[in-house]
């Protein structure tokens, strides 16, 4: 009876360790993703760095790169790594999705982290300069990709860009501070910030205002990708989305991880640029991530790229989007 006792438990026994390993799922591989950022490490990517140390891409089982841009790496040179793979997805300027997509470039924006546009010009505080037209007879300095939203604007209220004098753009110049100028185009949490971190005080006058609003930091992923790997590009986002979500709401949080990941960063710098850029990215109007098809439309005519040329359902998906927040759209 002892003996019947026994291989009962053990047949018992087998049976719940036999039902047990088949309900054990098998844990899907974790997917290696490089992210090529827009530029060197700083609070401008907060969001990314924060779905990373949180573990919001694990839990999607995605680990990834965030890659600083080195000054040498070239807006085509980001596009040619995304088509080969060494990247899978890139944050860059909307206007450089829409040139890309115009040549036939497989290239596909997601999301944007900026729904405002963040360029405009600066003006000593107090100067007489309040609106675009007090530019006339003014000495100004345009970055490279500020000059296309620029001319837009002075077309937009017939202003001769003629009647305006040009100073070579230098990024390390201080010449609105020295005088040397009178109109800065500045990126806001960015050389704006800096200007004002060697106390130079001063006005801003926003292109968004004057309803040149093109998209900057654009999520953009390849059609390939997209078909293929669709699962992937949604889980990517929707971490990355968390990521911002959390960083906004926490946003001393947000800054030690971005001085864990270039520890040369000045803790109140960034804490500046989390206050200048956060009611950019989360206007209150949308989702964070959200795309407006109006938007895109302008920017199709603001560089140039009509229908005959460009689809512009082509340069922009909203299916993730859709999926990530359903209702909360």
């Amino acid at each position: 009876m002892k003996i019947l006792s026994t291989i009962i438990i053990l047949l018992l026994l087998s049976i719940i360790l036999l039902f047990g390993c088949e309900r054990q799922e098998t844990k899907a591989p974790v997917i290696n993703v490089p992210v090529q950022l827009k530029w060197r490490h700083s609070a401008q990517f907060a969001g990314f760095y924060i779905a990373e140390k949180n573990g919001f891409y694990a839990a999607e089982n995605i680990s990834v790169s965030l890659k600083p841009r080195l000054p040498s790496l070239s807006n085509e040179k980001m596009t040619a790594e995304l088509i080969s793979e060494k990247t899978l997805f890139t944050i860059m300027g909307g206007d450089f999705v829409l040139a890309e997509r115009a040549k036939g470039t497989p290239i596909t924006a997601i999301a944007v982290v900026f729904q405002r546009n963040p360029y405009v010009y600066a003006t000593l505080k107090g100067s007489e300069i309040k609106r675009p037209r007090d530019f006339i007879g003014k000495r100004m300095m345009i970055p490279l990709d500020g000059e296309i939203q620029h001319a837009a604007l002075m077309k937009k209220l017939g202003i001769p860009l003629s009647e305006i004098e040009y100073q070579p753009h230098d990024r390390q110049a201080d010449f609105l501070k020295n005088g040397r100028i009178d109109v800065q185009m500045v990126y806001r949490p960015g050389a704006g910030l800096a200007l004002e971190e060697k106390g130079v005080e001063l006005d801003f006058i926003w292109l968004d205002d004057y309803d040149i609003r093109p998209y900057a930091d654009t999520i953009v992923t390849t059609g390939k990708m997209i078909r293929e790997k669709p699962a992937l590009v949604e889980g990517f986002l929707r971490a990355s989305l968390k990521g911002w979500r959390y960083a906004i709401e926490n946003p001393e949080e947000a800054v030690a991880v971005d001085l864990a990941y270039n520890p040369t960063l000045i803790r109140e710098q960034q804490m500046r640029m989390m206050q200048v850029q956060t009611p950019l990215i989360h206007t209150g109007g949308h989702p964070i991530g959200w795309m407006d098809p109006a938007v895109w439309r302008d920017m199709q005519k603001l560089f140039h790229k009509t229908d005959d040329t460009l689809a512009i359902s082509q340069v922009y998906t909203m299916n993730f989007l859709n999926r990530i927040y359903g209702q909360e759209k």
